[in-house]
């Protein structure tokens, strides 16, 4: 067979195309937008389409990440509000730092038992995530509508380190920043771009760990070109859909999904690890 961008070790690549794809456009969605919880999707449905290689779907989806952060970026040019991501950005970076522990003490366990017991570490955590975040979207729902509030350096920086630390993890740090801005009031814009600029800087940072990990590697780099296409639909359809399309009768189908498939994973998880 010809070249092939798509790594030896996917079984199925039309099924990787697939769901890769659809994984792409999803997360780029939300960078556009529109249906911000969608993205949360995203990375379970990356791993699905890895052939659940959790370790090789989040070395896939960062160079979609940040290709999609460019694209929104241009989209929301100057509509953030600064100070907000100012004071995140310490936190992240620690965040960051203890994600890149956390990735290579499971990097260290596979080479020292074995590949399949790691993987499944690492879709243990990313499920664990996923469904923790669809607990505290819940938890928000019934509250009441959270007061207003300026935060502090002090407020700022352990939030900045979760969605640091789970961002590394899994890429899925956007409910911990959404729960930061919400209360801050920013008008519907400028929430979107102010969540786009933060992670264009974010982004980039795990750049250096996961290039250190060898998370990001030839073969991951082949298959993040071979689905960059579906960015670029993903983002053009979030920005039209962001202004002409209310979103809220996606919320509730968004989260039972990400709970599912967060269920899965670490269904999947602890059978692996139960087989050790």
């Amino acid at each position: 067979m010809a070249f092939s961008p798509i790594p030896a070790e996917i079984a199925n690549p039309w099924l990787f195309l697939l769901l890769g794809s659809a994984s792409a456009a999803l997360a780029s969605l939300a960078k556009g937008g529109f249906g911000g919880s969608i993205g949360l999707l995203a990375v379970p449905m990356m791993i699905f389409a890895c052939g659940e290689n959790a370790e090789l779907a989040v070395g896939v989806m960062l160079p979609l990440l940040i290709a999609t952060d460019y694209f929104a970026m241009i989209s929301w040019w100057g509509q953030w509000e600064l100070r907000p991501v100012w004071l995140l950005l310490p936190g992240a970076l620690a965040g960051v730092g203890m994600g890149w522990v956390v990735l290579w003490a499971i990097q260290r366990l596979g080479a020292q038992r074995q590949t399949d017991q790691a993987n499944a570490v690492l879709m243990l955590c990313i499920g664990a995530i996923a469904i923790a975040f669809v607990a505290l979207q819940a938890v928000r729902a019934i509250r009441s509508r959270p007061m207003r509030f300026r935060p502090v350096l002090w407020q700022a920086v352990p939030i900045g380190a979760a969605a640091g630390l789970t961002s590394t993890l899994a890429h899925v740090g956007g409910p911990v920043v959404s729960m930061y801005l919400l209360p801050q009031g920013l008008p519907k814009g400028k929430f979107v771009a102010t969540t786009v600029l933060y992670y264009w800087i974010g982004n980039q940072v795990k750049l250096v760990p996961y290039f250190a990990l060898s998370l990001i590697n030839p073969g991951s780099l082949g298959a993040s070109l071979a689905l960059m296409p579906a960015v670029v639909v993903g983002v053009v359809l979030g920005v039209f859909l962001h202004r002409r399309v209310g979103q809220k009768q996606f919320t509730g189908i968004v989260y039972v999904l990400l709970a599912l498939a967060g269920a899965q994973l670490v269904f999947k998880a602890i059978q692996t690890l139960r087989a050790q």
